[in-house]
């Protein structure tokens, strides 16, 4: 065989192997954790982070709703009602974990709108040691709720002192870089940028007008010497930002 066909052969199979490895990095490392490692390179401080998930099941009555509620007696229950909707809303204080566990269950009463589903939420404050098996024992509890592997949106929240004048564009463009994504949209005013972008890491996908995404980007500052937020979310960010 010729060493040119060696080489080729060589390299292909070098090529193959970076792919599965970093394939098998974005499989295996949770999106809190990849969040976290973005936000800690760039010298942001982590203030909170969030778990979400969300899914549609069948109109249920208020005599239903509060069956559901029963099973998950540790949970602190509440009722609202108005024209528009019954909600049953379910609070955790974990306090062993240190996070706050949120279960809701709502029905429009709406007729072109009727709909019920389930939200679950696990919020969070600070940097952990443990964001994979935070993840994951999120996944298990949602799998329990659901009876199936809902999308898991990821989001963290945190802040940077603006000590040196770098635009916002460019402070987006270094995680966009970090995340190897590319902007599908963008929002920008005098002191907020938002970014909607695609990267191969993750495969939950969100439809936008001409494309789709699956990480948003949320910046907002004060001016030059002042904080600047950070707030980075998976598929989207579903926190106010």
């Amino acid at each position: 065989m010729k060493k040119r066909e060696i080489a080729v052969i060589i390299f292909t199979m070098m090529l193959v192997f970076t792919l599965v490895t970093n394939r098998g990095v974005a499989e295996n490392e949770s999106k809190l954790s990849i969040l976290a490692e973005a936000m800690q390179e760039q010298s942001v401080q982590i203030d909170d982070w969030t778990l979400y998930a969300k899914k549609n099941v069948e109109k249920k009555t208020i005599e239903e709703m509060k069956l559901f509620t029963e099973q998950y007696r540790h949970y602190n229950w509440t009722y609202e009602q108005d024209e528009e909707k019954i909600k049953a809303i379910g609070v955790f204080d974990n306090k062993k974990e240190k996070k706050l566990e949120k279960l809701q269950l709502i029905t429009t009463l709406k007729n072109e709108m009727e709909q019920t589903y389930i939200l679950y939420e696990v919020k969070g404050v600070g940097v952990q040691s443990n964001w994979d098996e935070i993840e994951q024992d999120f996944k298990e509890n949602a799998f329990d709720i659901f009876h199936e592997n809902p999308t898991i949106f990821a989001c963290i929240n945190g802040t940077f002192d603006d000590m040196i004048e770098v635009s916002l564009n460019n402070n987006a463009n270094k995680f966009l870089k970090q995340f190897k994504a590319h902007s599908v949209e963008k929002l920008q005013e005098e002191n907020f940028l938002s970014v909607s972008a695609k990267t191969a890491l993750w495969e939950d996908f969100i439809p936008t007008t001409n494309d789709e995404m699956n990480l948003q980007l949320a910046l907002r500052t004060d001016g030059l010497g002042d904080s600047t937020t950070v707030v980075i979310g998976t598929p989207i960010i579903t926190s106010e930002y």
